[in-house]
């Protein structure tokens, strides 16, 4: 979208506004409310969710031949052959060498950079927990472990043993936000979402066009006056509880949108291409945003993005590697993205998914797992290297607890302390969004520089 059709939509949002005066005024809004932020730099965090449950034990492949054999045996005809996987440096794992998957191709130069590390192994815990204390009945256990939706809450509040109604980035915002911010620091490519939901911070929704407006209200279209007067009308009669606060959302969806917009409007043209598909555009608007922070003056950022397709029941030798590498692309443009606007050490992207898959094929994919590998990336990762122990690619393994479903031996509690704490948090502000995070010996894992 050109700069003038985003400050056409946002002056629309604006209310049919006369002039770009009345946006700057709102700026110096934005200024003012948040001027005594004790922020003196600039940190992100990007989520990319992958919904449907990733079979991540096909993005890094053990190629030493004696591993890579038992792992050719395990998973029969979804095993990627040992010839194209793509080297890459490790030394924390257990395996002599290790590849990644053909389709991670973009990925692969950033890794060999050290601007990538791979975080082995995690998956939602309430404490440790081996196959025998599994076995024995030893250890709680996060309920529903191989359901979609439990599993996608249980990542995304880091608090499987109840119903949480809000997310670690959600409690993360309560604790870093001021209360007067008229923007979100939570900002959704996705809608709604659990993991960016807080007690006081809910997230703000964002397309790949910019933020959502309320279109067809401007009064000096003929078409739209009835809709215009309809609004109108809410907002002369707000004398109840429900009609006042409906009143205030509609003036901060429009009058935060056309902010947002008009920001936009201003930011650089990234030389930066990006692939023509529809996550690459969710991170190419998520750049965007990172580059007219400063309009906002929004000193902390997390965003949201969802990729779906994840699912591999079936067809999985077709289906995956495209998808892995639709994310390798749009990862890799959104990193360069970052390092032309000179903010590569000040974001970092990272993965999370519903679970990994089984180990075994189903004969045209693979089944609901729980352990699985992700991907972190930024300038300020301490990369080249394998964060975390590979599981073992045989069946019945200590990392098997049944049907190829690997046991994590990394919870997501280490990798969001790890993450949270780059950001911003201090050692005593971890357990106040990560509950669990004292049944864990180790609280940072270490793929980020402090």
């Amino acid at each position: 979208m050109q700069r003038r059709d985003f400050l056409k939509r946002s002056l629309v949002g604006l209310g049919g506004a006369s002039s770009l005066w009345a946006t700057t005024s709102q700026f110096n809004l934005v200024n003012a409310a948040t001027s005594a932020n004790s922020f003196t730099d600039y940190k992100a965090l990007v989520c990319v969710f992958l919904l449907g449950g990733n079979d991540s034990l096909n993005m890094l492949i053990p190629t030493d031949q004696r591993a890579y054999d038992q792992y050719a045996a395990t998973r029969q005809n979804l095993a990627v052959a040992r010839n194209v996987a793509l080297p890459i440096n490790v030394t924390n794992t257990q395996y002599s060498s290790v590849g990644l998957h053909p389709s991670l191709a973009a990925l692969h130069t950033i890794y060999e950079q050290g601007n990538m590390a791979l975080v082995a192994n995690v998956g939602p815990m309430i404490e440790p927990a081996s196959k025998a204390d599994i076995l024995t009945g030893r250890v709680m256990l996060p309920p529903q472990l191989f359901s979609h939706s439990d599993q996608q809450n249980h990542w995304q509040t880091a608090h499987p043993q109840q119903a949480a109604l809000t997310g670690w980035a959600g409690r993360m915002a309560d604790m870093l936000s001021d209360g007067t911010e008229p923007l979100s620091m939570n900002l959704s490519m996705a809608g709604n979402n659990l993991w960016q939901t807080g007690s006081q911070v809910l997230p703000f929704a964002l397309s790949s066009q910019g933020a959502e407006i309320l279109e067809g209200i401007n009064p000096d279209e003929e078409w739209q006056r009835p809709n215009a007067a309809f609004l109108d009308r809410i907002h002369a009669n707000t004398e109840g509880l429900f009609a006042s606060q409906f009143a205030a959302m509609v003036d901060r969806t429009r009058t935060t949108g056309g902010l947002v917009n008009s920001a936009l409007a201003l930011g650089p043209e990234l030389s930066t291409a990006f692939p023509a598909t529809r996550f690459a555009e969710q991170m190419r608007l998520v750049a965007n945003m990172i580059s007219v922070q400063q309009h906002l003056n929004q000193p902390r950022q997390i965003y949201f993005v969802a990729m779906g397709g994840w699912d591999t029941h079936d067809n999985q030798l077709a289906d995956h590697p495209t998808l892995l590498s639709e994310l390798a692309n749009g990862m890799a443009a959104f990193y360069n993205a970052t390092a032309e606007l000179g903010v590569s050490e000040q974001v970092t992207a990272f993965t999370a998914s519903d679970f990994g898959r089984t180990l075994t094929s189903n004969g045209d994919g693979t089944d609901h797992g729980w352990g699985g590998n992700h991907i972190v990336l930024g300038g300020a990762v301490q990369g080249a290297d394998i964060y975390g122990q590979l599981p073992q690619m045989s069946l019945g393994s200590d990392d098997d607890l049944g049907d190829g479903r690997i046991i994590p031996t990394l919870s997501v509690d280490q990798y969001a302390a790890t993450l949270a704490q780059w950001f911003g948090l201090a050692d005593n502000e971890l357990t106040e969004i990560l509950p669990n995070l004292n049944n864990f010996n180790q609280h940072n894992l270490g793929f980020l520089a402090e």
